[in-house]
């Protein structure tokens, strides 16, 4: 999930995710292998736009600053890993929250895939 619980839209409604489809390929043919398809990766990137999906998961849990707030933060992430990056920079700087006031570093985020 890569929005925080306010959603994109600040309206608790909607959420943003990031997802790469999961296909494996035979080492032999070098052709997908269907029998180890992704099976939610698969679902998620077939599905319509405005497609309707329950969603559940952790709730609660948090992304801290470092108790010096001028502090700059430095977030790394590999793929799809960079969701949870990109819901906390959604956060620092776009909700209205206390954390976007407090916040006076600069925020690095380094995509390495």
């Amino acid at each position: 999930i890569a929005s925080t619980r306010y959603g994109d839209a600040l309206d608790g409604k909607t959420i943003s995710l990031c997802v790469r489809r999961a296909e494996y390929y035979d080492p032999v043919t070098g052709n997908i292998d269907a029998s180890k398809a992704g099976i939610c990766s698969n679902f998620l990137c077939d599905a319509a736009p405005g497609t309707k999906v329950a969603v559940a998961g952790p709730v609660g849990k948090t992304m801290n600053l470092p108790s010096d707030t001028d502090t700059d933060v430095i977030m790394v992430a590999t793929g799809t890993g960079i969701a949870p990056f990109r819901s906390f920079l959604h956060r620092l700087f776009v909700e209205e929250t206390v954390v976007r006031h407090m916040f006076g570093g600069r925020a690095w985020l380094v995509l390495g895939v």
